[in-house]
Parts: structure tokens; sequence; C-alpha cells
């Protein structure tokens, strides 16, 4: 979601984080077929580690949950489909998604998205009252491979094609 791009044309290196997760029977494939690239990007999205900050804390995903209810969904405009932009123009992408999300609700929080095993992050936002089909729609709109929801139970991580979605237990 602000952060360090990758030279490659996948979002995230492959993990040793996103390899354990797709071997651990905790991790599921709620529909479609989610190995999207060559290094299985669905999984290495699923390892992300999520932060919300709320009132000046840093929350995990199940304080957020627990903190602001669920669902939460999470969107960024950080390097949209297999472009690596400047973190200046994924800093102004990510205000014109900030201004998009206002036009739908006004529970909006900043997160950030981070690789376990790297320094890779990515900027963006923590919102709610919106419905899955809408959040998904706002991720397609800003090119993004993919969405996170938030439940009091899973992360999940929902294709922005509506081809696939897998979850795990909420971290």
């Amino acid at each position: 979601m602000t952060g360090e791009s990758t030279p490659t044309s996948n979002p995230l290196p492959k993990s040793d984080s996103a390899t354990k997760l797709s071997m651990d029977q905790d991790a599921v494939v709620l529909f479609g077929e989610p190995q999207i690239g060559a290094d299985g990007d669905a999984w290495i999205y699923l390892a992300t580690q999520i932060t919300i900050t709320v009132e000046g804390d840093e929350l995990t995903a199940a304080q957020a949950v627990k903190r602001l209810g669920a669902p939460l969904h999470l969107v960024t405009a950080w390097n949209p489909g297999g472009e690596r932009p400047t973190d200046l123009v994924n800093s102004q992408n990510n205000l014109l998604l900030q201004e998009t999300l206002v036009e739908y609700t006004n529970q909006i929080w900043l997160a950030v998205g981070r690789d376990a095993d790297s320094p890779h992050h990515e900027d963006g936002f923590a919102f709610a009252g919106v419905a899955r089909a809408t959040a998904i729609a706002i991720g397609e709109e800003y090119r993004q491979v993919a969405i996170f929801e938030l439940t009091e139970a899973q992360q999940i991580v929902l294709s922005c094609d509506n081809t696939w979605a897998v979850a795990r237990p909420i971290p």
C-alpha cells in the first residue's frame, strides 16, 4: 500500500512468509484460481502485515477490527497494475484515492501493508461503511490486482476482477 517500489513485475518479492502461508492449513481459497503469477501473488498478498492508524494509535488488523468493527476494507493506489511509479507519483495517486473514498464514506483511516521478509511496504487506507462490491470497484478503478477485507475472523484478499479470493485467520 507508500513505500519502496520493487523493480520486478510482481508487487512483492516471493517471501518466506508467503511460502509458509501458502502451505499453511489455515490459509484457504474462498473461490477461483488464486495463482495469478509465477510466484503465486495471491499468497504474497495474503501474508501482508497490516497496520491501521486510529486516533494516533497504530493497530494490528485484529485490534482495528475490535476497535472499529467489521468489515473493514483496505485499498491503495500504490503501484497500479504492473507499473512501478516513483514514490511521488504513488503518493499523488493515493491523494486521489483518498478523495474518491470521501465520496463514499467518512470512516477512513491510514493503513500500511508490509511484507514481513523485506522492507517493501505500501501506504493506503482502511475504510468502513462501504459494500464489498463497491470496495472492489474502487480498487479496480485504481488498477489494483486486489484489495483486503478484514472481518472478526479473517484477513481476506479479494481480486479486483472478481476471479479469486483467499483468506487466513486475522492476525
